[in-house]
């Protein structure tokens, strides 16, 4: 044996303990020169340091240690895990030379990426005194005496009970170890098993898969105005404003609109002694407008995402996230996958409806395919009539099967983007969530609550944020049940 400690699992640690065992570790010569491995070893350490251990996933290695992008796929590139492999064979032999006598010993248990610091302990005082390591005096034999006795009766009577302590000790040891790991894979299945019961049928299948969800966030094509640095590829797509349109914008603005239109498109024709503001540089070129498809999203969708964020961090669960240009349908295939916005900012949300009963139309309203008693065919979003403002949205929450039948979509969308905020509030918050799941148990069906639905969301709005939101209708799709 390399060395006869004995470890006590699972112990508590102070956080400048684990920095200093995991400086001997990195400058130890199975580290030192190896960038992408202490990369690994500290990331892993300082999300323990934050309480977020549980966290570590192949995704987040990959994305923060190894540079990959969001078409990262672990199940192809199995960079994560040959790495993880590779160190615990080098701390292994780190704690059989260099840290064989470290205080604290750093652990990665296999099947997980969360570090596990020991501290092994002496040799027991009781198991010294019982086994005194003491050498009698030599006895005067001969050499044909020697050859003629058994080779046991040849040894030191001191080594012999040495030996007997080592094999005890190794027995002991032996004996913990199959405690530890017990205990590890005990600790294992129980955050395998959390209890997501709160959540209900709504997020079942996104919190107990072993993947995180794919939350896409819609990023809808957006006319900005052009400024001195667009490229020559980008003014040439551009749209120019007359003078009428621009002096129109202006009176739109209201902080102060003389200054912002001005600076943002140059000086307004026909006012050209207008005074100059020092405060952004003026742009001296023809008022165009750009035509920007990668740059924005929606305040709701925004929004929204913070809702689905804070949701997941409660139940210890991480999201992947990507805009809606970058998904692919092998995403669809191989993720739960959450959309947020509708079908005029996230193009994915048109492209997954089917036989839905509630659909999106061209008109900016949600019709009704198949009105039940109460209900009506179409509903349209109010606006105030002095005012011009939003003061009544629509939003549908859908859930469905997802391309490939294996994983579900949920989609979160409004008319506008405050129904989709209110929406993501809707599935998040716990009063409404309760609501809903209260609502999918009550459906007349056997079997438990359906796999496919849509619930569709009645939004007050005032100022532009959305108040008050209530469940007008939710109707089981029964085209795809389980």
């Amino acid at each position: 044996m390399a060395h006869h400690a004995i470890e006590r699992p699972l112990v508590s640690v102070e956080p400048e303990e684990v920095r200093q065992t995991l400086e001997r570790i990195l400058s130890s010569k199975y580290f030192v020169h190896a960038p992408k491995k202490k990369g690994f070893l500290n990331l892993i350490c300082d999300f323990y340091l934050k309480g977020r251990a549980h966290e570590l996933n192949e995704y987040i290695l990959g994305y923060d240690v190894f540079g990959r992008d969001n078409t990262y796929d672990p199940s192809a590139d199995p960079v994560v895990r040959v790495t993880a492999h590779e160190i615990r064979k080098k701390l292994e032999l780190y704690y059989q030379n260099e840290g064989a006598q470290d205080p604290i010993r750093l652990e990665i248990p296999a099947g997980s990426y969360q570090p596990i610091f020991t501290r092994p302990a002496p040799v027991p005082s009781s198991l010294i005194a019982e086994f005194p390591a003491t050498t009698p005096p030599p006895v005067n034999v001969n050499s044909a005496q020697t050859e003629a006795a058994p080779s046991w009766r040849r040894l030191p009577f001191g080594k012999l009970v040495l030996g007997l302590a080592v094999l005890v000790l190794a027995i002991f040891v032996a004996g913990l170890s199959l405690s530890n790991r017990e205990l590890r894979r005990k600790a294992t299945m129980a955050d395998a098993s959390k209890d997501f019961t709160a959540y209900g049928a709504v997020w079942a299948p996104f919190m107990e898969h072993h993947a995180p969800p794919l939350v896409i966030l819609s990023n809808p094509p957006v006319l900005r105005p052009s400024n001195a640095s667009d490229s020559e590829a980008l003014k040439q797509e551009s749209i120019e404003l007359p003078p009428k349109a621009i002096e129109q914008l202006k009176d739109k603005i209201v902080m102060n609109p003389e200054v912002i239109v001005k600076e943002s498109f140059g000086v307004i024709p026909g006012n050209v002694d207008a005074p100059e503001s020092k405060a952004i540089p003026k742009q001296k070129q023809t008022p165009r407008l750009i035509f920007s498809r990668d740059v924005y999203t929606g305040i709701g969708e925004a929004i929204g995402l913070h809702y689905l964020t804070d949701l997941f961090r409660r139940v210890d669960r991480n999201i992947l996230l990507k805009q809606s240009r970058t998904l692919s349908a092998e995403d669809l295939k191989n993720h739960n996958v959450i959309l947020l916005g509708g079908v005029w900012v996230n193009e994915w949300s048109g492209k997954l409806t089917g036989n839905e009963d509630f659909i999106f139309t061209g008109n900016a309203t949600i019709k009704n395919r198949n009105p039940q008693p109460g209900e009506q065919s179409e509903y349209i979003p109010q606006f105030d009539s002095r005012t011009g403002s939003l003061v009544v949205d629509y939003a549908l929450i859908t859930v469905k099967p997802n391309i490939s039948e294996a994983n579900d979509v949920m989609m979160l969308a409004g008319v506008y983007n405050q129904g989709t905020e209110a929406a993501a509030e809707f599935v998040t918050n716990q009063n409404y969530l309760n609501q809903l799941n209260q609502r999918l148990q009550q459906l007349p069906r056997q079997g438990g609550p359906p796999r496919s639905y849509q619930a569709l969301l009645k939004v007050g709005v005032e100022k532009g944020i959305p108040t008050t939101i209530s469940i007008l209708a939710l109707h089981e799709l029964r085209h795809s049940k389980r």
